[in-house]
């Protein structure tokens, strides 16, 4: 139950809380996670569902998640502050993450966090010493990196995924959990491997599958060890977000020379399909392997939140120029961030008199040339003081969100009525931290 609010709702939102105004429908939380335990609550080994907090960290939007007893899985001081603001207990908390001070670990280890995954033999070991001042007992997982360092469009920027975990193929995984198993106060139960991100297919899931299962089998058989956790990290996409290909981009650059409309159909998203896959294959290799059913955990963010969230949005000017027909609204590149916006392709509505659709640029206020939402999309033609409302947005958006020129946007949660869960920045709150 996708909701997205008609155009009587929009303005009415606008003239109680503002423009521009990030709006988070409940239901569709809801939705959402019934669609996940649904599909995967069959896996006989036992299904964790956890929400990826660094997505959108909102205390409030967390109460939510914490209300349908999702997991809260962290990777900062910051997202872990947030869960705890949001209710959540130690128990109810995955930490993971690249870097993990030796600050957030004895946060963690404190409140019970109930599993922390390593990255690295330092981190290992930082743990390890954390723990035995502490004297307190903590279950560890680690995380193996994805063997493929290529992420598809992202790789064309220097963007790999290669420094997420520990490489199994080179032996770094078996010596971290060597050095995990001699420890006292460490208990070895989990694995996990991140596989990607904005995903329609299951393939990536296969490959990760293929690194936890031998790895487990290794570790069985040379260590007596049985692993109790498999968490195939996130990295499910959205049917109404299409990320670009390489193709796609050229193509976009050939119609933007030629002035020609940029329009994209949505890639199909199989969910159905792409889990009953995903836990057959599993299933299938534990058995291969006489492994016994571990739990299956997951910890989506973009899937979870992405279509439940839509940035409301104002036209404060209209240009025609040489090149493109220009509107101006009240939101740009300080509100979404600049990848996800040339590398997505979002639904964009305009609530407008108007019937007549043209070849539209639509850009943010920012005196910055990179301020640029889209170009030549075939939108409803719309008049200064029109609402523009960017659809899907609650991954990433809010929670990148800049100062730059402007202060940051309110968020309401629509939960039976509006509730204005993040009040909107003020000038003054831009400058608390100057010291002159």
């Amino acid at each position: 139950m996708e909701k997205r609010p008609a155009k009587t709702e929009a303005l009415k939102l606008i003239k109680q809380f503002g423009s521009p105004l990030f709006v988070v429908y409940a239901a569709t939380i809801a939705e959402n996670i019934r669609k996940y335990r649904k599909a995967f609550n069959s896996f006989a080994g036992g299904f964790s569902l956890c929400y990826s907090v660094k997505t959108n960290s909102s205390p409030g939007l967390l109460s939510v998640f914490r209300k349908h007893k999702v997991l809260a899985e962290v990777c900062s001081l910051t997202d872990l502050t947030a869960a705890f603001k949001a209710g959540f207990t130690g128990e109810q908390i995955i930490f993971d993450g690249l870097v993990k001070t030796e600050e957030e670990l004895q946060l963690a280890i404190k409140h019970d966090i109930s599993l922390i995954n390593v990255e690295s033999l330092h981190e290992a070991q930082k743990l390890a010493a954390v723990a035995d001042k502490l004297k307190r007992k903590v279950k560890v997982g680690i995380r193996l990196s994805y063997p493929s360092s290529r992420v598809g469009l992202k790789s064309l920027l220097g963007i790999s995924y290669d420094r997420f975990g520990v490489s199994r193929h080179s032996g770094a995984a078996k010596e971290v959990a060597e050095f995990i198993l001699s420890c006292k106060y460490l208990q070895l139960v989990g694995l996990h491997c991140h596989t990607g991100s904005n995903q329609k297919s299951a393939r990536s899931y296969l490959t990760g599958i293929d690194e936890l299962v031998t790895f487990a089998a290794f570790l069985r058989d040379e260590y007596d060890v049985t692993i109790s956790v498999i968490n195939l990290g996130g990295g499910f996409g959205l049917p109404r977000i299409t990320a670009y290909t390489v193709p796609d981009l050229a193509a976009n650059a050939v119609k933007h020379l030629f002035g020609s409309s940029v329009e994209h159909e949505h890639t199909p998203m199989p969910f159905t399909d792409m889990v009953t896959t995903i836990m057959n294959y599993l299933q299938e290799k534990l058995v291969e392997n006489k492994l016994p059913l571990p739990i299956l955990m997951l910890e989506p963010g973009r899937s979870l939140i992405g279509n439940t969230c839509h940035l409301l949005t104002t036209i404060v000017e209209t240009k025609k120029t040489d090149h493109n027909n220009w509107m101006i609204i009240d939101a740009g590149t300080n509100l979404m961030p600049v990848l996800t916006v040339y590398s997505e392709f979002h639904d964009i509505v305009v609530f407008s008199d108007s019937r007549k659709k043209q070849a539209t640029s639509l850009a943010g206020p920012l005196l910055y040339s990179s301020d640029t939402i889209v170009k030549n999309r075939m939108l409803t033609e719309g008049q200064i003081g029109d609402v523009v409302m960017i659809c899907d947005v609650g991954a990433y958006f809010n929670c990148q969100a800049n100062q730059f020129l402007y202060p940051r946007a309110a968020t309401v949660l629509i939960d039976q009525k509006p509730r204005l869960m993040q009040r909107r920045e003020t000038v003054d709150d831009l400058f608390n931290r100057d010291i002159i």
